[in-house]
């Protein structure tokens, strides 16, 4: 059960509602309240421990949400892109783009045929 060193008997006062709350939660862990009390005072280092973890992971937090914040920036500028491209492009680069996302198939049969026209327009308005 508990440590089976050389023990010593300290004794302490409490008031009686925090002596009530060490005997319930002793009960709740199924261990005698001294063995409460002394597995609290070995655990007593790792407040610090979990302290400094929990200061490590909330500036990783901050950080993640910063960079998340910044994506978010990005991808608004890429959702204007199409409608900046459309202002922007040439026919020739409208028709450029087809022939860039075509298969080789396509290709060579636009070379005997010409590019479709409704494919290039799908271009000038973002639906490629």
């Amino acid at each position: 059960m508990g440590d089976q060193t050389a023990k010593k008997q300290v004794a302490v006062r409490l008031p009686i509602r925090e002596k009530a709350a060490l005997e319930r939660e002793a009960a709740e862990r199924g261990v005698s309240r001294s063995e409460y009390i002394r597995s609290i005072l070995r655990e007593r280092h790792r407040a610090g421990e979990l302290e400094t973890r929990l200061e490590t992971r909330e500036q990783r937090i901050d950080e993640l949400e910063t960079q998340l914040s910044r994506r978010a920036e990005i991808e608004d500028k890429i959702e204007q892109l199409p409608a900046k491209i459309k202002g922007e492009q040439t026919y020739q680069e409208r028709r450029q783009r087809v022939l860039d996302s075509a298969s080789a198939l396509e290709r060579f049969k636009w070379r005997l045929t010409g590019v479709p026209t409704d494919r290039i327009d799908e271009v000038a308005g973002g639906e490629d």
